[in-house]
């Protein structure tokens, strides 16, 4: 029974979700993406990509809940680890957005590379969240 979860040794402890990512909604990744929607200082490129990382979470949610049949424990820890590692890489980048933002005197022309960069980094998100399902 104790080697049935050696696999969960050496795992890095998961960190804390960020407390801006606490509200509305329950779903950390539902608040990135009404965040970003809802910040005024992204074009409609951004609100494309956000709405599609949305999408992906709660398609990985519905996906998770509905399995047949019902995935263990390991494959949850692993889709969980999955998602969080996509909402962390794209919250990072989201913030570092808004840092240059502001620092730019809420000039966005001036912040051309860090849009691409969030965009990306969305992109990415919203891909694991898709591979997590067909892997």
């Amino acid at each position: 029974m104790a080697g049935e979860w050696e696999w969960l040794r050496g795992l890095q402890p998961s960190s804390e979700v960020p407390e801006r990512l606490r509200t509305p909604t329950a779903s950390s990744a539902l608040n990135l993406g009404v965040q970003m929607i809802g910040s005024n200082i992204v074009g409609n490129d951004v609100v494309e990509l956000a709405a599609q990382y949305m999408a992906e979470h709660a398609r990985l949610e519905l996906w998770i809940g509905s399995h047949e049949p019902p995935l263990g424990f390991r494959r949850k820890f692993e889709l969980g680890r999955t998602s969080s590692e996509a909402l962390l890489e794209a919250y990072e980048t989201w913030v570092a957005f808004e840092t240059a933002y502001q620092a730019s005197g809420k000039k966005i022309d001036h912040v051309r590379d860090e849009r691409e960069k969030l965009k990306a980094a969305l992109r990415r998100a919203t891909d694991a969240l898709i591979r997590a399902r067909i892997e």
